[in-house]
């Protein structure tokens, strides 16, 4: 830390400040005498600007008295300088050392500030300025005329005078403002003063110096003086004038400018020149800080009610209405950016666009209001709510009162505050006077649990009227669950949470015990002391029988009672989390009803109803208490077997007999109304121990046992084996290769020649074939059924019949296959789809291809699932010119009643009825009367399976001129396909006459 210099020390170096400050004064009223001196206008030594005197009254502004001794050397040396005697030069300095001090004297009585900052300053300076100066005018003169030097009296003192008025004039205002501020302030201007300094000497040298100086055209430096006061201040406003005065003395000086004629009055008009540019600068100069002054005011003012508005809890704004109805706010405080989302600047000429925002409905009821306040001047308060940006609502709360304005216009003085919150509270304590008379009971109690209030609610619901209980505690009623540790609880929590919710048992008035939904809040004060009790409760005896209802729907099966798969699954959960804990078995026994669904279509739902509610009776008479029976849902029903033996054998022969005992009683007959009803059931059995398993794989391994029940004929008992699961899961793995087989392009289709009696080609059958990258070539018969179980025979069917006509629309475009047709499968989920016809329809049409040419094969159970629509979707298809040929006729349900319907083109007899026609007289005799029927209905007629050259003989003996078969052609991928009928037209080239393939027998 630096160290301070000692008390005397720091007098001394103030000392010596101020005698350097007095010694650069003294040189410095002395070089302006001196300069004066050099351009004398009345002998002896009087000159027009007399500098030193501005200097001197400075040096008594800033000094003060201590600026005597310099004063008065500095103008004895510059008086003896000039040549006068001492004497003489002493008495002169007398006079010119008092008139500066008595201008000192006078500025100082009215307060003058050195920076002319007001008007009054410049024109007491002024004044001070001449009243000081007759004084050393007057002394100048006198001594001037006791020595003899001078005796034109009135010339010399009005030079003496006025030469002194106008230095002082110059001098003083540059002296005193100026400071390395204002020199730095104008430095930052150097562009604008180089070109004023340019303007500024043209000016002058086309005045004083030029040929024209005789035009007086001494105007020209007023705006420039103007420039000078309004741009750059004291310091260089005065600067400019006293550059200007000098210049114009000395060119007057030496007889040059517009003020030199050799006469007094040139010389007056050479002072008011120069006192003119002196007091239009300063007074400009003093009118511009005024108006800077007076606007800092007003901001200041404006900050300072700005600061106090902004702490009020609101808006200040001014409002002022125009004659033409428009609006502005000239005035609003910071608070307006939070409640009106604008800034002033946005609405302080045109705010009407906030009305835009305020409710409608509020402006409807509030315009009458205020027209009434303008016509009577009076306050008006009203309350609106404001559209915020966001979409949300505030309430604001307006208190105004209207002033008239000369220009018509009305000014509203405005305090402007959101009362949301107020608002908030009201409709809070309207609902909560609500909601104590609502449908709930509530009751209020002191700390200490005496009732003060209840509610008509409470009334209703208990049966106690408020005088029965206001000033007593309310009643308790205790039972095991409720007793006095279960109440001590209760009061913990109030106490720790201040809040307690659930359901008690409490007593009517009338002794009856009903349960309640109750919540109790502790309310606390403001020294978070418990001041109340707050109970709010609803009866809920009706909820309770709702809950059991609910519980019933939700765990039973509603037409049997029995356990639903819900309950079944968290019983069988519990089940296997018990067996980690014993040896014991269990066992799991899926029961499905045979032919169930028979029953259902031909008797009805109510029959099959009833046969379930039997069925659930029965087997509740053939397990223990312990045990579970359940309904999954249709004909399924689960049994659930609990602690059977620890060792597996004797647990599989308990769960044998009991399934066994299952399967005898559901085989009984049953009596259904007015008819007896004989059923079956399949039965699937797994065994299990432990907790090695999970619910999900109990079931799963149940209903593959079931399933095999059913593959062996129904009505019948089967235990899970493990082969089972391997042969499950080899099927789910072939389901899923069978998912990606499609988009893996692993489908292909294989052609069949089919040939008329003539041996001559006239199609082919596209048989599905999939060729699977790792296994090979799997069997349709292997696939096919799953796919029909999976729904997947969709899509692959969709394949199969895209493939088909696009190779239809290639054989059209080949003159030696344009006549083949080509016979698809479509299976009967596929033809069953809603959308079967349009999908088909629009294939054919994408691909163009001539309907005629394409044959839809569908086995009798496709036909038999439902005739009608069949029927409706065969002959809207048959309308496009596509045949149907009826596959595998006389192994179903053949009918010849819907042969008569249904729009057929081809019987196909089956290939099991060909295969031993020659041996076996049924299969000929079925054969010949499947032919028959046919041929009788206009049917054309095809055998499938064809392999001797004897079973050709047959058929065509009987009239079937169509063939398929082995005999001809085994399945061929298209390009061996191809390449025999290639091969086929090559042997009958020399029979052109032939249009279609022969294929040699």
């Amino acid at each position: 830390m630096a160290k301070l210099p000692p008390v005397g020390r720091s007098t001394e170096i103030r000392q010596e400040i101020r005698i350097g400050h007095f010694l650069l004064l003294m040189l410095a009223y002395f070089c302006a005498g001196r300069i004066g001196l050099a351009i004398p206008y009345v002998n002896p030594n009087v000159s027009l600007i007399w500098l030193p005197t501005g200097i001197a009254i400075t040096g008594f502004l800033r000094y003060g008295k201590a600026a005597l001794p310099a004063i008065y050397l500095s103008t004895l040396l510059l008086e003896l300088s000039a040549g006068f005697g001492l004497l003489v030069s002493a008495s002169i300095a007398i006079g010119n050392t008092m008139g500066p001090w008595f201008s000192h004297w006078l500025l100082r009585r009215q307060s003058f500030r050195h920076e002319f900052s007001r008007r009054r300053d410049v024109i007491g300076f002024g004044l001070a300025v001449m009243a000081g100066m007759c004084i050393s005018a007057t002394g100048g003169v006198l001594c001037l005329w006791a020595h003899g030097l001078n005796n034109d009296l009135a010339t010399v003192w009005l030079t003496w005078w006025a030469g002194d008025t106008v230095g002082a004039l110059l001098a003083a205002p540059l002296l005193l403002s100026f400071s390395w501020r204002s020199a730095s302030e104008l430095m930052q201007r150097r562009k604008e003063i180089i070109g004023f300094l340019g303007l500024f000497v043209l000016s002058n040298w086309l005045i004083f110096v030029s040929p024209y100086s005789r035009l007086h055209l001494t105007f020209i430096p007023v705006g420039i003086m103007i420039w000078a006061a309004m741009r750059f201040g004291i310091s260089g406003s005065s600067f400019a004038v006293l550059a200007t005065s000098l210049f114009a003395a000395w060119a007057t000086s030496h007889g040059m400018g517009p003020f030199y004629d050799g006469g007094q009055a040139s010389l007056l008009i050479l002072w008011a020149y120069m006192t003119t540019m002196v007091l239009i600068t300063l007074i400009i100069t003093a009118l511009q800080t005024e108006s800077i002054d007076a606007t800092r005011r007003i901001q200041d003012a404006y900050k300072r009610i700005n600061k106090v508005a902004s702490r009020l809890p609101g808006l200040v704004l001014q409002y002022r209405i125009r004659p033409d109805h428009s609006g502005s706010i000239p005035f609003a405080s910071d608070a307006i950016v939070q409640m009106f989302e604008v800034t002033h600047e946005e609405v302080r000429e045109d705010a009407l666009h906030l009305f835009a925002r305020v409710d409608s409905r509020d402006i409807q009821s509030g315009t009458e209001i205020i027209r009434h306040a303008m016509r009577n001047l009076s306050p008006w308060q009203s309350e609106f709510r404001m559209r915020r940006k966001d979409g949300s609502v505030r309430w604001l709360y307006l208190d105004g009162l209207p002033e008239p304005e000369a220009d018509g216009s009305m000014l509203w003085h405005c305090f402007v505050t959101d009362i949301t919150e107020r608002k908030q509270a009201e409709q809070d304590m309207r609902i909560a006077a609500c909601t104590f008379e609502s449908q709930e009971g509530i009751f209020v109690t002191d700390p200490d649990w005496t009732v003060l209030r209840v509610n008509q609610a409470f009334t209703r619901i208990t049966g106690y009227h408020p005088e029965d209980l206001i000033g007593r505690r309310p009643p308790m009623h205790k039972t095991k669950q409720q007793d006095r540790d279960f109440y001590v609880q209760i009061n913990e929590s109030l106490t720790q949470h201040r809040y307690w919710h659930g359901e008690l048992w409490s007593r009517r008035k009338g002794g009856e015990i009903y349960p309640q939904m109750i919540t109790l809040t502790a309310i606390t004060d403001n020294r978070g002391e418990v001041s109340n009790y707050i109970g709010s409760f609803t009866d809920i005896s009706r909820h309770k029988g709702y809950e059991a209802e609910i519980r019933n729907l939700a765990f039973y099966d509603s037409l049997t009672q029995l356990p639903n798969r819900r309950l079944l699954m968290d019983r069988l959960q519990h089940l296997i989390s018990v067996s980690n804990r014993n040896d014991s078995h269990s066992a799991i026994l899926f029961i499905d009803l045979d032919n169930f669904k028979t029953l259902n279509d031909t008797r009805g739902h109510d029959a099959g109803d009833l046969l379930l509610i039997e069925t659930a009776s029965r087997l509740q008479t053939c397990v223990r208490d312990s045990d579970t029976v359940a309904r999954l849902g249709g004909d399924e029903f689960v049994v659930v077997l609990e602690e059977l033996s620890s060792q597996r054998d004797d647990a599989l022969r308990q769960a044998d007999r009991i399934a066994e005992k299952i399967r005898l009683l559901l085989s009984q007959p049953y009596q259904i109304t007015d008819f007896e009803h004989h059923g079956s059931s399949s039965i699937g059995v797994c065994l299990f121990q432990g907790g090695d398993v999970t619910v999900k794989d109990l079931f799963k391994r149940a209903d593959t046992a079931m399933y095999e029940a059913k593959t062996a004929g129904r009505n019948a008992v089967r235990f899970f084996d493990p082969a089972m699961q391997a042969i499950l899961v080899v099927r789910m793995m072939l389901e899923s290769n069978l998912r990606i087989a499609l988009a893996n392009r692993q489908f292909m289709l294989y052609y069949q020649v089919q040939v008329n009696s003539d041996g001559k080609l006239i199609g082919a059958e596209a048989l599905l074939r999939w060729q699977h990258p790792d296994r090979g070539f799997i069997s349709p018969a292997e696939f096919i059924p799953l796919a029909e179980e999976t729904g997947l025979i969709i899509p692959i069917g969709l394949w199969v019949l895209e493939t088909a006509c696009a190779q239809i629309k290639q054989w059209e475009e080949q003159p030696e296959t344009r006549n083949l047709t080509l016979a698809v499968n479509v299976s009967a989920k596929q033809f069953q789809q809603s959308d079967f016809v349009e999908s088909l329809s629009e294939i054919v049409g994408r691909h163009q291809i001539d309907p005629t040419r394409l044959k839809i094969e569908l086995t009798e159970s496709t036909i038999l699932d439902n005739v009608d629509a069949t029927t409706e979707k065969m002959h809207q298809l048959k309308k496009l010119g596509i045949a149907f040929s009826m596959d595998d006729f006389g192994t179903g349900y053949s009918s010849l009643a819907y042969l008569q319907r249904l729009p057929l083109n081809q019987l196909k007899i089956d290939q099991s009825f060909v295969r031993d026609l020659n041996h076996d007289e049924n299969d000929a005799t079925i054969v010949r009367a499947i032919i028959s029927l046919g041929v009788n209905l206009g049917l054309n007629v095809i055998a499938e399976g064809v392999e001797t050259s004897a079973q050709r003989a047959f058929l065509i003996e009987h009239n079937c001129y169509a063939f398929q078969g082995y005999f001809f052609s085994k399945p061929l991928p298209l390009e061996g396909f191809m390449a025999l009928l290639k091969s086929d037209r090559a042997a009958h080239a020399a029979d052109p006459a032939d249009d279609n393939q022969t294929i040699p027998s």
